[in-house]
């Protein structure tokens, strides 16, 4: 069986599953994709190149669009940032790219977490549009991948993440490791993660524990979810009461401590 661990899995293998990513994103989330891989870091870099490197609002607001729709969806998470003021994260995204260290990018992750609605596993997002190459976002797919055997935690692609800076410490070691092995972007980690957590790969023994269909039909209730939501979401600024399961607390951030802004 060909090893798909990310101790284990050859530069051949990790380049293969890498070309299926194209073919595993739905249709309609390749706009937003050019957006989070393109035209936005391109943007950044431009900035860079010309004094100081920062995100505008609107960059900020679609990158959370993209992780809503790419991700687990969190319904109230894109409200919260967009009552963040332009200047604001004009300001703090500034900071926080100035004073990021790839080796521990940490620091500049809690610089961004001060932010509405931005926590962890968004703030990293921010921090991988600024450093593609050295800084992994905080997915739910690479975080499992390179934490799979953690002694004492039950693997697979159902773990639960609580979301915190400490586990978003641990991946940025799992995927240093990975990246220096073979030689890769943190953002192609990023992206084969994604591949081999939607196809349900079996990392242990090589086998989908998913078919295609399977994957297909998850990918299009997240699609229905999301449209629900945001039709929803859009009422409420219209007046209209939300409705009951709306109210839900989201997973991530429920383990915090209650001092701490919402927000993933």
């Amino acid at each position: 069986m060909v090893p798909l661990k990310p101790n284990s899995i050859s530069e051949a293998t990790f380049k293969q599953v890498l070309t299926r990513y194209p073919s595993t994103v739905p249709e309609k989330l390749q706009e937003l994709d050019t957006h989070r891989y393109d035209t936005i870091p391109a943007t950044v870099t431009q900035r860079k190149a010309d004094g100081d490197a920062y995100l505008e609002k609107g960059e900020v607001e679609r990158l959370v669009e993209w992780k809503l729709k790419h991700g687990t969806f969190r319904p109230k998470l894109l409200n919260l940032v967009q009552s963040n003021t332009a200047s604001l994260i004009k300001s703090t995204t500034l900071a926080a790219f100035k004073t990021l260290n790839p080796a521990n990018p940490l620091p500049s992750l809690k610089i961004l977490t001060e932010l509405k609605g931005i926590g962890p596993a968004t703030a990293s997002l921010l921090l991988a549009v600024y450093a593609p190459d050295a800084v992994p976002f905080f997915s739910d797919e690479l975080f499992r991948w390179v934490q799979w055997d953690e002694s004492g935690k039950p693997g697979g692609w159902q773990r639960k993440i609580g979301y915190t800076n400490k586990e978003y410490g641990h991946l940025v070691e799992g995927a240093g490791k990975l990246r220096e092995r073979l030689v890769v972007q943190a953002v192609e980690i990023e992206k084969v993660a994604w591949v081999l957590g939607k196809e349900g790969v079996d990392v242990d023994g090589n086998e989908d524990t998913e078919k295609p269909a399977a994957v297909a039909a998850k990918i299009e209730r997240l699609e229905k979810d999301w449209k629900k939501t945001k039709k929803e979401t859009e009422g409420v600024a219209k007046g209209v009461k939300r409705k009951p399961e709306d109210s839900k607390p989201a997973d991530e951030g429920t383990r915090r401590r209650s001092r701490r802004k919402p927000g993933t």
